[in-house]
């Protein structure tokens, strides 16, 4: 060889290119909760330096049951929306839940575990065909919860024959009573309870295979069946938790305040539905989780809590309830869905 040879062609590398502040915070925001937790931060510091007197053991726990309610009464609604539907039949959940705590265990006697235990099983029962009608016939789970929901609220109401004055027995509400105690410790079993169900949640939802085929199911519906995954059954199931967790979100619900109405259920579908948006949890979304939710519970408390303290109407509070949910859709509506990106 000779000095004649070519050498090859120095290599030039592209210039890198950094990601924008705005993109980078983004991208943070949907893989760990944390603006969640800065959010429940800034408002608890809020509401103490601004009314230094909830700084006590009874208002703290009242905070905490008060978000452990609506975090149930939204678990069932995070796996729906997760799934990449949306569940209006909750109120009728509830409704019939604090009917079977109040009228039921409370004015008939029945045993408390067996009006839970059938609470269960109808709304379960009732979810569960709802699920299987929406996949087996393409329906839209928006229009056939939305009746289904009326039905289960006339139904209730022609059983409760106008009588809305029972109470639940002192055994249901002493599980959701300020003046509980849980294991010696000074508060409701109620907080335990959502405590429990979340850890459970989380680890059904990441550590387990059927976890993952009902992400798989929700993220992209037709991937999911060419995994041989049975979406059927996932929809069913699915809808069957939301309904069974409704309706026991309601008999908690009754036993908070010791009474009901027949309206009992009506808040909890937009308050349910905001706090799994607030915390993060978007339809179809691969990062929705209970976790989520339940800051978003939380988060929603401290600022109804706020709200009130401030003398502001039902009315104002709405408002500022639907400007934070535009909000927040407007950060993680926008990511790209999964079976977009291929």
């Amino acid at each position: 060889m000779t000095g004649d040879t070519l050498s090859p062609a120095p290599r030039t590398q592209a210039p890198t290119v950094r990601p924008r502040p705005w993109t980078t915070f983004r991208a943070w925001a949907f893989e760990v909760p944390a603006l969640q937790v800065l959010v429940v931060a800034a408002l608890a510091a809020w509401l103490v330096i601004t009314i230094p007197a909830v700084a006590n053991p009874r208002s703290i726990t009242s905070i905490l049951v008060i978000t452990s309610l609506l975090a149930l009464a939204a678990m069932g609604q995070t796996l729906v929306v997760i799934l990449g539907g949306l569940d209006l039949a909750a109120p009728g959940y509830i409704l019939f839940g604090a009917f079977m705590a109040a009228n039921v265990a409370g004015k008939l006697g029945v045993p408390p575990v067996v009006a839970l235990l059938t609470t269960v099983l109808a709304c379960g029962g009732i979810g569960a065909l709802i699920g299987w009608i929406c996949h087996r016939f393409a329906v839209q789970p928006l229009v056939v919860t939305l009746g289904t929901g009326a039905a289960i609220t006339g139904a209730t109401l022609f059983l409760a024959d106008g009588d809305y004055s029972s109470a639940p027995p002192e055994a249901l509400r002493s599980l959701a009573s300020l003046r509980g105690t849980t294991l010696g410790l000074p508060f409701p079993p109620v907080i335990l309870i959502v405590l429990l169900c979340g850890a459970g949640m989380w680890l059904f939802l990441n550590r387990t295979a059927a976890g993952r085929r009902f992400y798989a199911t929700g993220i992209n519906f037709r991937a999911a069946r060419l995994a041989r995954v049975r979406t059927a059954a996932v929809w069913t199931m699915v809808f069957a938790a939301s309904g069974a967790l409704a309706g026991v979100a309601g008999v908690f619900i009754a036993s908070f305040g010791a009474g009901w109405s027949q309206t009992i259920g009506e808040p909890y579908l937009f308050s349910g539905l905001a706090a799994v948006l607030v915390g993060g949890s978007i339809f179809g979304s691969i990062r929705g989780s209970y976790t989520r939710t339940l800051l978003g519970a939380l988060t929603l408390t401290l600022l109804s809590t706020i709200i009130v303290s401030h003398g502001l109407t039902e009315a104002q509070s709405r408002i500022v309830f639907g400007v934070i949910i535009l909000a927040v859709v407007s950060l993680y509506g926008r990511e790209r869905h999964v079976r977009d990106r291929f």
